[in-house]
Formats: C-alpha cells, structure tokens, sequence
C-alpha cells in the first residue's frame, strides 16, 4: 500500500515540475550602435544553463525554473553584464540587453622570443632559403600556393573568386612583379607556362603567363629552395624576380595520409542540456597521400595525390565589435 502511494504521489507530483518551467527570449545590443550583438554568451549560472546568441542578437532558453535568477552575459570586447530575471511557470519573458564596450588597458607587455634555426644558405653568392618539408606541413593551409605564401619572403598570390579560370590557376609571383618573371623548376627541371593569361586591366602583369605552381600537391614537396634575388644572367629573362625549386619526395617506400578540415561556426548553444551547432560556412577539406613504390634494384615511383573542396563564406552579416576593430 505504502509503494502504490508513493507511486501516485510521484506520477502527479511531474506534470507540476514540467508546468514550473518558464522560457526566456531575448536580445542582446551594443550600446553605442545598438545593433545585435552575436556569439554572446548568455548563461544563468546558478542552472548551468548556457547559450550564445544569433548573429543579429537574439536567444532563446527553454526550461528555466520559475522563480528569479541571474542572468550573465559575457563578450570580448565588451563589460559583463549580470541582471535579475524573473521567470513564470509557463510564460515568456522577453529582455532587452545593451553591452557596453569596455576598454583595454595593460599595465605591462612583455614579448618574448627565441632565436629561430637560419635556413639561408650563407655560403652562397645569392641569397638562397631552403625551407624543409616539416616546416610546409605545419602550415593549416590546404593550397600550396597559400602554403609558400606564409614561408617564402616577398611571395605574393591572391584569392580571385569571379575571374574564371584564375580562380584555378592563379598568379602568383615574386617581389610584385609578373607572375612568369619567376623562374619555377620541378627538381632542377623547367615548369611549363599555365594556359592563363594574366589581364588586370592596365597592371604590370597584363599578358604574363606563369606557372600552374596550385596543380603540385604540398606533400609531395620535400624541400623548396628560394633565390630571392634576379638570375637572369644564368636562367634568361623568366628569373627576373628570382627562382622557385621545388624539390619532390623520393622514398621508395612507405606512405603519408594527410587529412585537413576546416569552417567557420556562428555559434553552439545549449538548450535543455543538448548541444545545437548553427549552421556555418567557407568549410575547407582536403585529403592528401603519398606513397613510394620500389622497381626494381634502385628504381622507384613516388606517387602523390590531392583533392580539395572550399565552399563559399557568407560575410553580409558581421559582429559589431569585429567591424568596431
């Protein structure tokens, strides 16, 4: 008798519990602009409830207790701001928050560095960079040409979204200059010219007609070797701005996978303990193997092979503080 009791006592006692339960929608504006404010952080810590909002401002947190709370919002940039909300069983409240943007001040900066290992080639007559294959993989870029952009001095290549086939093959050069006054050798040997010609409208590179350097895969390079000064006199007129080598991998056996992924997130939030990604956007993949093949007493094939995919980057909507900096 005193089980079945319990029973009911319990069974009626849940519809209650779920009824005493409120929702809170709000917004979350700058003071100074007040436009929305996303990727805030809006918890009630006391509940361990916690959500970010939307890039126009807004959020939304289901299943709050009724009774009053502390609600914290938090965002770089701005002062934490901390408010009493009071919550009905079975109502929305509805809050209206404005952040003011708080300024940085530092009392000591102090900038440590250590002393990094020379790849300049000093024995040479011109100033030449051997940059090592561990240095290339450490790089998150997924494009070789992005990869030499943040390894090589004075190598310039830009992103053309709407210029057709630059988009592909895009020109890239040394010290801004044309793209095919930079010599490119695949181990020692000539690189073909691309089919693209350069046409910028009255520039310097109008009519060039470099190199494809995007079409090699990053691992399959073991070294890149840099002059970055003019060799016209030994490799003719195409060496103006200097000279790319690209040294590939030998290994007559073993093998690499490389796989590198990345996206841009507006946000996670929380709600009832779950966790809910918003949608994002510019998501990179790439995947990439090499591998050697013996032929043979001291023949070999090494074989490399990459595939890549960017999606598109929205960026019509932008946080306030982001365009404030």
């Amino acid at each position: 008798m005193f089980r079945r009791g319990f029973l009911i006592l319990a069974l009626a006692a849940m519809p209650t519990t779920a009824l005493a339960q409120g929702t809170i929608d709000g917004v979350v504006r700058s003071a100074d602009t007040g436009l929305g404010v996303g990727t805030a952080r809006v918890a009630i810590p006391a509940l361990d409830f916690v959500t970010f909002t939307n890039p126009n401002g807004t959020f939304t947190i289901a299943g709050v207790a009724s009774g009053t709370h502390t609600l914290e919002v938090r965002l770089i940039g701005y002062r934490v701001l901390t408010r009493e909300v009071t919550v009905s069983s079975g109502q929305t409240t509805n809050l209206e928050l404005a952040l003011d943007v708080a300024a940085f001040a530092l009392d000591e900066l102090v900038v440590v560095g250590s002393r990094t290992r020379p790849r300049t080639v000093t024995e040479s007559m011109v100033p030449v960079d051997v940059i090592p294959v561990g240095e290339i993989a450490r790089q998150a870029e997924t494009n070789i040409d992005f990869l030499l952009r943040n390894v090589v001095p004075s190598y310039n290549v830009n992103i053309q979204p709407i210029s057709d086939a630059a988009t592909i093959t895009r020109p890239a050069n040394l010290r801004g200059l044309a793209s095919d006054h930079t010599l490119v050798l695949i181990n020692g040997k000539r690189r073909h010219r691309g089919a693209v010609i350069t046409w910028l409208g009255a520039g310097l590179s109008d009519g060039a007609q470099g190199p494809d350097i995007g079409s090699i895969p990053g691992i399959a390079l073991r070294q890149v070797e840099v002059l970055r000064d003019g060799a016209s006199a030994q490799y003719g007129s195409d060496a103006i701005a200097g000279v790319l080598n690209f040294q590939l991998k030998n290994n007559r056996s073993g093998g690499s996978i490389q796989v590198k992924q990345g996206q841009h997130y507006d946000g996670v939030e929380f709600v009832d303990g779950a966790e809910r990604s918003w949608a994002g956007r510019g998501r990179s993949v790439s995947v990439a193997s090499n591998f050697g093949i013996p032929l043979g007493e001291y023949g070999f094939a090494n074989l490399s092979v990459e595939y890549g995919n960017q999606e598109p980057t929205d960026r019509a909507i932008q946080r306030d503080d982001a365009a404030a900096l």
